[in-house]
């Protein structure tokens, strides 16, 4: 008897891991709820640097079997707070505004397959696969290898950033006086839950 359960254990087994769900793409974008994420400007000199740090927080995400679908983000920095809408379809991420119009869409679905991209006049293109140089903040279970992607505005202005799966943007740098310099940098990674209301 305990011969066949050793036989049917590994089947049990990958029966289960069959019936999870699965992603059909990397989600290139925070979507897990209460996870916050702080961001600053290299760039600044302290303590201007600290003061006028960005905050994003998982406010809620509904989800499907393959992913996230719509992501409500809190901003938040010393000046106040925004509620932002996200919609996730394919690997790729679109800002929606409060009627549910498409504001801007920093990655179609299925940008991985693509080279080169125009949205609203912004030019992107995919540079390539690398490693985050800052990942040593990140648990060990987040993959430090994401994609950069450069755009250009019709004004000039060249920015590179890069995505890392479940994080999105974790570095972002422009092309100043002939060089890359960055201009927003992940600095700290967690998990905060909104304050409990008090009811009467």
């Amino acid at each position: 008897m305990q011969a066949r359960l050793n036989r049917l254990a590994p089947a049990a087994l990958l029966l289960l891991l069959a019936c999870q769900p699965r992603s059909a793409a990397p989600v290139y974008g925070p979507w897990e709820e209460g996870l916050t994420l702080t961001y600053e400007n290299p760039s600044l000199p302290q303590p201007l640097r600290t003061a006028e740090r960005l905050q994003f927080r998982v406010a809620r995400a509904s989800l499907s079997p393959s992913g996230p679908t719509l992501v409500r983000l809190t901003l938040s920095n010393a000046h106040g707070q925004q509620n932002l809408l996200f919609k996730h379809e394919g690997g790729g991420i679109a800002m929606l505004d409060d009627q549910g119009n498409v504001v801007a869409q920093p990655l179609p679905a299925g940008f991985q397959n693509l080279s080169r991209w125009t949205d609203r006049g912004i030019e992107y293109r995919v540079i390539g696969r690398s490693t985050w140089e800052g990942a040593s903040i990140l648990p060990e279970t987040s993959d430090p290898v994401g994609l950069w992607i450069e755009t250009r505005t019709p004004d000039g202005i060249q920015r590179r950033t890069l995505f890392l799966p479940n994080l999105g943007e974790v570095e972002s740098r422009i092309y100043r006086d002939g060089a890359w310099v960055a201009v927003n940098r992940l600095v700290a990674r967690g998990f905060t839950d909104l304050p409990t209301s008090k009811r009467s």
